[in-house]
């Protein structure tokens, strides 16, 4: 079986979540049932070819509730592969801001033509010069600025100042948990009607 792991990261945080998927793979040694030939950590930056992969961890910052442009428009090179969708945001993993980001990703793998097998959100810190903008746009934009959207204000700077810390080493390892469970259940589902498997 051959795994890539790619990643489409701003700040370093999705990075860090592809790292802890790719690491945990090991652990995968425990099923004998689920061998792993080949696992690979590719940077989306680099135009990644995933053609011989069996399954594919896919993981995006989120911009604008999504992923950005560049990555959807390489999203056909998933087109029969079986996939895991993760990202990270600058907000809460259990807000309606987060499920939609996460839904809108695995939309737009499986409009690609990809089988999704799982999905995972967590918090990411906010990449420093999209603050300053905030705060700028606060300055600018007049009475009422502070109410728009993304203005900054002192109750957001407080958030932005505790999510530097993630992802933290326990999402991390969710993130790895996850993918490794639905890969399990994902290869022995596909083997339940195989020709003398001991599952039937």
């Amino acid at each position: 079986m051959k795994i890539d792991i790619i990643y489409h990261s701003l700040t370093g945080c999705t990075k860090k979540v592809a790292q802890a998927i790719y690491d945990g793979l090991d652990s995968l040694k425990q099923w004998p049932d689920i061998p792993v030939a080949e696992k690979r950590l590719l940077d989306f930056k680099q135009k990644p070819e995933c053609a011989a992969a069996d399954y594919v961890a896919l993981g995006y910052y989120v911009t604008q509730g999504s992923m950005d442009e560049q990555f959807q428009a390489w999203l056909p090179h998933l087109a029969g592969k079986r996939v895991f969708v993760f990202c990270t945001l600058a907000y809460f993993a259990d807000s309606e801001h987060a499920f939609t980001a996460i839904r809108n990703g695995v939309n737009l793998v499986k409009a690609a033509g990809a089988e999704v097998i799982g999905s995972y959100v967590c918090n990411g810190a906010l990449d420093p010069q999209m603050i300053e903008k905030f705060k700028r746009a606060a300055k600018t934009m007049g009475d009422g600025a502070v109410a728009r959207e993304h203005a900054y204000t002192p109750e957001k700077g407080l958030r932005y100042e505790l999510f530097k810390s993630h992802p933290t080493a326990a999402e991390c390892a969710l993130a790895s948990e996850r993918f490794n469970e639905r890969l399990v259940l994902s290869e022995r589902v596909a083997h339940l009607a195989a020709p003398g498997s001991h599952l039937q």
